[in-house]
């Protein structure tokens, strides 16, 4: 028995459709909102989504061309209406139709279809080995195909109404087995869409909240994972889903590791790494081993930090990837005061930047020019060379007052090493300036690798007397200390 359905008016129908048509809404996504708004079926709702008449959509099949089958808007209302009237859709007819829409056969049939079709439909529908079984006692009605050895699906010619049902009839496992082969759950526009909104995340990141973009790409990254375990893609379009898998892993982990969780860091690098593997992507493979390199460096792993970043140069990977990985191996050389190979790594890194392309993704998976000062700054400034690190501070502040798209977070860094190189040069003015934009930084934006630097700072100011007894100095350290006592790590639920 049919469902008693409030299906509103045409104009309000079309006022939704027009609406949601105007903030950028697919045909899926409007069928979707007219289903559930107004209880419509989902063929009747993706024909009300496209705007089309039954007439409109039975000119659009005839055109597309199905043999000798002609279609008219009588029949197109018939398929809306089953199983409540009407005629049952053939599975070639729903392939049809799904080409006409622009979806799957899957997306237009609901519970009351799959309840009251053929299990056959429903296994070839749903991607699932044709198991039916021929009945032991077929109605003399029925009859099987030419070629046909008896092993075979069966069709009721009783229920073919003309010669048209039988045309489709006829088809139907060869449009069946078409359409489960190529059947996918993404397409073209999926994969543009998740591309651009994985770059839009690596972006965003360099200036909005880390917490907040955290939690996008967190969203972003399932909404892939649910893409690859719950459908089919072609080997093409599932390369492609796990590449951007892959790199949403990266920025997750980038990201962990500067909220001040490690471990987490450490688990979504190697997923990403697995993702790299699968997808054979060398440069992901190459941002991956970058993304580990950090998380070895801020775990004090400096030796391993430096071989991460090394094995990632061998793999010749695109954009700017063998820039930031040189830069990475000088900074973990740095630290353990191996100026021969930090000095040697910051030369391969300048090498690098004479060939480097466009990057896949961009922002936190990018080293321009000023996040290379800011690497060689601090090297050099490790290595005793506290002229040459204000020099790159120079430069690299002066660069990024001309570029806003430099990440807050490299600028910050560059003013807190800076600030050090003053502090060794006996000038608590110097590093009490070019500090002062870091300290007033937001809360959400303190990120831990921000606040463990500044702690070195602080920690260098309080051990020298005569710093620790000036006016000055006591300020300055009263302000870092403030700084760490609210950084973004704390803005996380726990």
């Amino acid at each position: 028995m049919a469902v008693s359905r409030t299906t509103g008016t045409k104009a309000d129908r079309d006022q939704v459709r027009q609406t949601l048509a105007g903030f950028g809404a697919t045909p899926a996504a409007i069928a979707t909102e007219l289903q559930r708004r107004f209880g419509l079926r989902p063929r009747d709702a993706f024909r009300q989504a496209h705007g089309w008449t039954q007439d409109v959509v039975a000119a659009h099949l005839n055109a597309a061309g199905t043999g000798s089958a002609t279609f008219t808007g009588a029949r197109i209302s018939d398929y809306e209406r089953w199983p409540f009237g009407g005629r049952r859709p053939t599975l070639a007819a729903l392939t049809a139709l799904a080409e006409v829409f622009g979806t799957t056969p899957a997306c237009l049939v609901d519970l009351d279809d799959l309840a009251a079709m053929p299990d056959a439909d429903r296994a070839v529908l749903h991607a699932a080995p044709i198991t039916a079984a021929v009945p032991t006692s077929p109605p003399v009605t029925s009859t099987r195909l030419a070629g046909d050895t008896g092993g075979g699906m069966r069709w009721d010619l009783g229920g073919l109404l003309d010669e048209t049902e039988l045309v489709i009839a006829v088809t139907e496992r060869t449009a069946g087995f078409g359409a489960w082969a190529e059947s996918s759950n993404v397409g073209p526009m999926t994969l543009d869409d998740i591309a651009s909104s994985t770059r839009r995340v690596a972006v965003d990141y360099l200036s909005h909240p880390p917490v907040v973009v955290y939690a996008r790409a967190g969203l972003l990254a399932d909404r892939v994972f649910r893409l690859l375990q719950t459908g089919r893609q072609r080997p093409d379009q599932a390369r492609e889903l796990y590449t951007w898998a892959g790199y949403l892993c990266a920025l997750l982990a980038w990201m962990a590791g500067d909220l001040g969780h490690p471990a987490a860091a450490e688990s979504q690098a190697r997923t990403a790494w697995m993702c790299a593997e699968l997808a054979g992507d060398n440069t992901l493979r190459a941002w991956v081993l970058s993304t580990t390199s950090k998380i070895y460096l801020w775990d004090r792993r400096y030796e391993e930090a430096a071989a991460a970043a090394a094995r990632g140069l061998t793999l010749t990977p695109s954009g700017t990837a063998a820039v930031m990985l040189a830069c990475q191996e000088a900074d973990a050389w740095a630290e353990i005061g191996a100026e021969g190979p930090a000095r040697t790594a910051l030369a391969q890194a300048q090498e690098a930047r004479q060939s480097a392309g466009v990057d896949p993704v961009g922002g936190l998976l990018a080293c321009g020019t000023v996040r290379q000062h800011n690497y060689a700054g601090s090297v050099l400034l490790r290595t005793g060379n506290p002229a040459g690190a204000i020099d790159h501070a120079d430069q690299a502040l002066a660069e990024a007052a001309r570029t806003p798209a430099v990440a807050y977070g490299t600028i910050a860094q560059i003013r807190i090493w800076a600030a050090t190189a003053h502090l060794g040069a006996d000038s608590i003015d110097g590093a009490a300036q070019v500090l002062a934009p870091v300290l007033v930084l937001p809360s959400e934006q303190r990120l831990d690798t921000l606040v463990r630097r500044l702690r070195d700072v602080g920690r260098l100011v309080a051990a020298r007397p005569d710093l620790r007894s000036s006016v000055q100095g006591r300020t300055l350290h009263a302000a870092v200390t403030e700084f760490c006592a609210a950084s973004a790590a704390r803005q996380l639920p726990a």
